[in-house]
């Protein structure tokens, strides 16, 4: 398959272009940052201009579009609305436009911040009740892919894995918290589904193989306080020390945004339809240990050209 990934620089994208390279032809666009990944094609997009979204679609003839770009600082969306919005609808408008005329695939990164946090295990047909301006412009985000490209996947999920030295992932502050002898607190008292990156691509990919549209819940099966996700990941990781952790309450952090604090995501769509569980939390950690053994996370630090060096895209 062609594949298009917005955002390609960062978090998720990068992980997916270096995990989907070697089986598709995989091109992308990045707003700041560019990358330097073998048979990759990446190129500077502001997904905010309709007509450079359309004009990089019409060059690439994408059959896919995975749209993973948006601004994931949640007190910045709230300290900035016009931004979130812009960086979230009006750009999903734009690349689920482009994409409809391509007769492209639309695939959707949302998030698992939709629900207002008083339940758990949130299913696809639970109604949304935003707290934030993230989460806000994000839920607008999925209304503006389906109504502009209506056989659009939607993909709800919390993820972790090997960052970059732009864009780190949850698990990459905490090691290097616990790397650096640091005291970390964290969150007793909000609950998340976190699923392992790679793991979420090879579903995204999966789902896509399946001709699947609509909404669905790519997570763990697991139900985790971020406290709990700390301390397990630094057993797998052999770092755990007396003072690695501090238990801490989100209503006493004083953050600029709101959020739930119950995130936890049901998975038995998912599950349903590709005939297997979700993985465990403590298969995803194991993994994501294994993954630094065998150089993934030197692959992709490798891929984000050092400040001021040369990037042939």
């Amino acid at each position: 398959m062609r594949i298009f990934i917005t955002g390609i620089s960062g978090l998720l994208g990068l992980n997916a272009a270096l995990q989907l390279k070697d089986r598709h032809d995989v091109s992308g666009g990045y707003l700041t940052h560019p990358i330097r990944v073998a048979d990759v094609s990446a190129y500077p997009v502001d997904l905010s201009e309709a007509v450079a979204v359309e004009k990089i679609f019409k060059a690439k003839r994408p059959e896919v579009v995975l749209h993973t770009a948006g601004l994931t600082n949640v007190d910045a969306c709230e300290a900035n609305p016009a931004e979130a919005k812009r960086l979230h609808v009006e750009a999903t408008r734009h690349v689920a436009r482009a994409a409809q005329r391509a007769g492209a695939k639309l695939v959707h990164i949302s998030t698992d911040h939709l629900s207002d946090g008083t339940g758990k295990f949130i299913t696809e047909q639970s109604a949304p009740a935003p707290l934030n301006e993230y989460a806000r412009t994000k839920w607008q985000a999925e209304q503006a892919a389906v109504k502009e490209c209506p056989g659009a996947l939607i993909i709800r999920t919390n993820f972790f894995g090997w960052g970059t030295p732009v864009k780190k992932s949850f698990s990459d502050w905490i090691l290097d918290g616990l790397r650096s002898g640091r005291t970390l607190t964290l969150f007793q008292d909000v609950y998340i589904s976190p699923l392992l990156i790679n793991d979420l691509v090879d579903v995204i990919e999966e789902l896509v193989q399946r001709k699947e549209s609509g909404i669905f819940n790519v997570a763990s099966r697991d139900r985790i306080s971020k406290y709990e996700f700390g301390m397990r990941l630094a057993k797998v990781f052999e770092l755990l020390r007396p003072d690695s952790f501090l238990p801490g309450r989100f209503r006493l952090a004083a953050l600029p945004a709101n959020r739930p604090l119950d995130m936890s995501l049901d998975t038995n769509k998912v599950t349903t339809v590709l005939g297997r569980a979700m993985p465990s939390v403590e298969d995803a950690l194991q993994e994501l240990k294994d993954l630094e053994g065998s150089g993934w996370s030197k692959k992709v630090w490798g891929a984000m050209p050092a400040a001021g060096e040369a990037c042939t895209v």
